[in-house]
């Protein structure tokens, strides 16, 4: 019996504990979403100077920059669930 409470309590903890997803998944999912928006996006494809991960930008053009965001999401107290995705937050040159 002495065994099996603490047994019980990690097990019931395990889930929060593999919830968040491991950096190298969550850096492939934002990746991901910021070459799609250059996949649908030409002018920004056809000036493309540099992808950001780390600042969460693409840069293109004359100096031009596009952000990314990602929303905030509350969990509640102990919980470590996976990121929002990026989203597209801002452009600082006009589209052609």
């Amino acid at each position: 019996m002495k065994q099996i409470i603490p047994a019980l309590i990690t097990l019931s903890f395990s889930p929060m504990a593999i919830a968040a997803l491991p950096p190298q998944y969550q850096n492939v999912k934002d990746l991901e979403a910021m070459v799609n928006y250059v996949k649908e996006n030409p002018d920004v494809a056809a000036t493309l100077k540099s992808i950001d991960l780390e600042n969460q930008t693409i840069n293109y053009g004359q100096d031009c920059q596009v952000t990314f965001e990602r929303k905030p999401s509350p969990k509640p107290l102990g919980w470590a669930g996976p990121a929002e995705l990026l989203q597209f937050k801002a452009i600082n040159c006009p589209r052609e």
